[in-house]
């Protein structure tokens, strides 16, 4: 293939990867800063560095720290911009939608030298680019996206060294290998696997040279040119993480290479998952620095009592590494638990199809004698190392991705090579029996995992009766949604968001006692904001508020914008904020606070508060809107009613109320809309005492409808 149509197709390709996954950022509205999970975590850590310009660790881990850092990087732009908050995340979706678009060439290379065929690295690159658990990775604030790149640029020096035997090129590789430890600390390990491979192409190469393939017979040369580069790779790793592993000595007085996570896990794991929590807070009331050491020595104790312990689940958990990952989370988890799934269902489904015949090939392509090359220790140990550690600890889906992104690589191949793969493999008949016995294991674990044609059809039916529910909900054509909804309900009983969706139509027509019960409010973070709304209709204000509070801390999307879509709220001619029982009457304000005896919400610069009226608006109404500026604002609070002319008003640093004429134009509508724009400020700008890096204008406290 000539060169400038390679170019232009990898250039397409990266366009194409950059595209997917900023669209889907878009779409799946991730906001970490509310999230209980890692992604939560590692955000706060990374706004507290930028804001105090302090590393803390993880409240109970140390964990690896570069990720945190870039992202620190992203928000430090961010802040620089302004707005931290608004642009904090984007910032970091498009940086790692970035590293994503860079994989392309970078996988195409790669794969191109590792297999010497330029087909398999576009095969590749089509892979990297369009396959949804990467483009998916990319909207998460995991540590994966920073990791699978730092990872195969590594892969990619090491195979330029194979093929130079520069040790410039070796040394690159290293300080990526000590990078990718610093994201997660597992590559760390990972420099003996360079030691059979350099033995191996010095054997290969006194073999070509001289006709000896005996170990101890390479002499001082041959074994000169294994450890040499191995000292430079290992030195050059070594270089980028002795720092963070003298910090950690300095500041723990423990020694600790990169972080604390694999000892603590494999205790937790060990154990019974219902004692997962008390022994959580078990370390936590131990000093940092003694927490590795004592979930070591709990580690050693299970195991000497129970030697076996970590082999009993092996079988099960392998079973659960070969499925359709999007299958399952769409179609057999309860719920999609706040992931935009629905919108990417064409892709996700192609992802799976790709995931199947791109695994299969890349099995056959992994034990096929043509793609021997020395180069195979390397990532056969990568491999074996991967799957064991996911065995001896616990599948989830992207600890995976190293094991996916290792098979694609020679799965291209297969798929490059066609018919002509089986007469190159003629003359091997016992290679064939294994790669026909592998292949074969591959197929019989995936058809009797799930029955996965059953699982599809039912998933279809359901979606296709929960579509023609949201368009009728959208419409208001409340009987229809129903019975959409109940038909799905009816397909798959068990999926939670089918609940959610029809307790909102419930509710929406006036039984929100009825659409309470079906909920349960630990089923999904959406169940409990949609219980607690209906419980508030049916006027329960006392458990609707703390499910209210707990729902819009902890879910990690922008929960006021869903409760406006989700939610039909029942009328009312006043709303007050702060209370926690203002969502779906609201948008773009902070979280609720109580000052005093007002409760409040914070304008974040550009808001609505929308209410559905019990009666018309009539000629010589107004509203009433009650406001507070602690901080002088540097322009006016512009309302604008029902789309009305804009209003400006100057807030004082007390509360006052406002009272804007409704205009003639909005007499008879039956609902109330009220924009607010306002100059912002950064509480953490102003002040370098505070941490706060939300972008606020004014204080609001009531909006009220009066005759």
């Amino acid at each position: 293939m000539k060169e400038r149509r390679v170019f232009l197709v990898i250039l397409v390709l990266a366009m194409l990867a950059f595209a997917l996954r900023v669209w889907y950022s878009r779409v799946n509205g991730l906001l970490p800063q509310f999230s209980n999970a890692d992604d939560g975590d590692y955000y706060q850590r990374a706004l507290r560095f930028v804001v105090t310009g302090r590393y803390v660790d993880d409240s109970w881990l140390i964990r690896p720290p570069l990720h945190v850092w870039f992202f620190a990087a992203c928000l430090k732009l961010a802040l620089l911009l302004g707005r931290p908050v608004t642009y904090g995340v984007q910032i970091i979706q498009y940086v790692q939608a970035g590293l994503g678009a860079a994989l392309v060439p970078i996988g195409y290379e790669t794969v191109t030298r590792l297999v010497r065929d330029k087909r398999a690295g576009l095969l590749f690159a089509v892979f990297w680019a369009i396959w949804f658990p990467f483009i998916d990775l990319s909207t998460t604030l995991f540590s994966e996206p920073l990791y699978l790149f730092l990872f195969t640029l590594h892969l990619l020096l090491l195979l330029r060294y194979d093929d130079s035997h520069r040790l410039r090129d070796i040394g690159a590789a290293g300080l990526a290998l000590g990078l990718t430890a610093l994201t997660r600390s597992p590559a760390l390990y990972a420099l003996v696997f360079a030691i059979p491979w350099l033995w191996h192409t010095e054997l290969s190469r006194a073999h070509a040279e001289r006709g000896q393939r005996h170990w101890f017979r390479l002499g001082r040369p041959g074994w000169q040119r294994v450890l040499r580069p191995f000292a430079v790779l290992a030195a050059t790793t070594l270089l980028i993480v002795l720092p963070w592993t003298a910090r950690n000595w300095l500041t723990y007085h423990r020694f600790i290479p990169v972080d604390t996570l694999g000892p603590i896990n494999l205790w937790l794991d060990l154990g019974d998952a219902g004692e997962r929590t008390p022994k959580i807070e078990q370390l936590r009331r131990l000093p940092q620095a003694d927490r590795q050491a004592y979930a070591s020595a709990q580690a050693l104790a299970i195991l000497e009592h129970d030697p076996l312990r970590p082999v009993r689940p092996m079988w099960s958990t392998f079973r659960g590494i070969v499925k359709a990952q999007f299958i399952e989370d769409f179609f057999v988890k309860r719920s999609a638990y706040n992931r935009a799934l629905r919108p990417v269902a064409p892709l996700g489904l192609l992802g799976d199809l790709m995931w199947f015949v791109w695994m299969l090939g890349g099995l056959v392509g992994l034990l096929h004698p043509a793609t021997d090359r020395p180069f195979k220790w390397v990532m056969g140990l990568w491999l074996v190392y991967s799957v064991a550690t996911v065995l001896i600890f616990h599948v989830e889906p992207r600890y995976l991705l190293t094991i996916w992104l290792l098979l694609a690589m020679y799965g291209s191949w297969t798929l490059a090579q066609g018919p002509g793969l089986v007469i190159t493999l003629r003359p091997y008949a016992v290679r064939a029996l294994l790669v026909v016995g592998v292949a074969g294991s591959f197929l019989l674990l995936f058809v009797t995992y799930r029955n996965y044609p059953a699982i599809l059809a039912q998933g279809l039916w359901r979606e296709q009766a929960f579509a023609r529910g949201e368009a009728a909900f959208r419409n208001n054509n409340y009987p229809a949604a129903e019975a959409a909804f109940r038909l799905a309900l009816a397909v798959d009983p068990t999926y939670i968001d089918t609940k959610v969706a029809l307790a909102a139509v419930l509710g929406a027509e006036g039984r929100p006692a009825a659409g309470a019960a079906l909920l349960n409010a630990h089923a999904s973070q959406q169940s409990e904001l949609m219980l607690g709304a209906l419980l508030r209709s049916v006027g329960d204000a006392g458990h609707a508020a703390p499910l209210l509070e707990e729902g819009e801390r902890l879910v990690n999307l922008d929960v006021q914008q869903w409760a406006q879509t989700a939610l039909r709220p029942e009328p009312r001619s006043s709303v007050t904020l702060g209370g926690n029982l203002d969502l779906g009457y609201i948008r773009g304000f902070a979280l609720g606070e109580q000052v005093n005896d007002h409760s409040l919400r914070w304008l974040e610069g550009e808001g609505d508060i929308t209410l559905p009226l019990p009666a018309p608006l009539v000629v010589g109404n107004v509203v009433v809107v009650e406001v507070a500026a602690p901080i002088p604002l540097n322009g006016p609070l512009q309302l604008q009613l029902n789309d009305g002319a804009l209003l400006n008003i100057q807030p004082q640093p007390q509360w006052r109320s406002f009272v804007l004429p409704v205009p003639l134009e909005a007499a008879g509508q039956t609902s109330l809309r009220l924009h607010l724009r306002a100059p912002t400020f950064t509480p953490m700008k102003r002040d370098p005492a505070s941490d706060d890096p939300r972008s606020l204008s004014v204080m609001v406290h009531q909006v009220a409808v009066k005759q």
